[in-house]
């Protein structure tokens, strides 16, 4: 298999046959980490590496899913991470994170008299 995205081939291979699945999903990653310039395959690599851990770790597929998932997102949004990286010195940030569990405003009270008045300020 030459495309990673042709899916219902990969989902029928892996129905049929999981040992040749396996093969050529190693393979496939194999092709990308070597595609990709000299300057990054080592960092390519100790990644899949990562993900192969947390893939054998995992109890179910679902589960090692989420953990990898969940690598993901820290790696864009926690310490060191992409969004870290582009803002840059800690000044103004480019990119703002979702606020998760968060109040993000204020509520007011308003009074009879100010409901009835468009645009006043308490």
């Amino acid at each position: 298999m030459n495309s990673i995205a042709d899916w219902e081939q990969w989902v029928k291979l892996f129905r049929e046959n999981p040992e040749e699945f396996e093969r050529e999903r190693l393979a496939a990653i194999e092709g990308l980490i070597t595609s990709q310039p000299v300057s990054i395959r080592h960092r390519s690599r100790q990644l899949q590496w990562r993900i192969n851990a947390v893939r054998r770790r995992a109890p179910n597929s679902l589960s090692a899913c989420i953990r990898i998932y969940d690598m993901m997102i820290d790696s864009v949004y926690g310490p060191g991470g992409l969004l870290e990286v582009i803002n840059g010195d800690g000044s103004e940030p480019l990119i703002r994170p979702r606020v998760r569990n968060k109040k993000t405003g204020i509520c007011l009270k308003l009074t009879g008299a100010e409901r009835n008045e468009p645009g006043s300020a308490p």
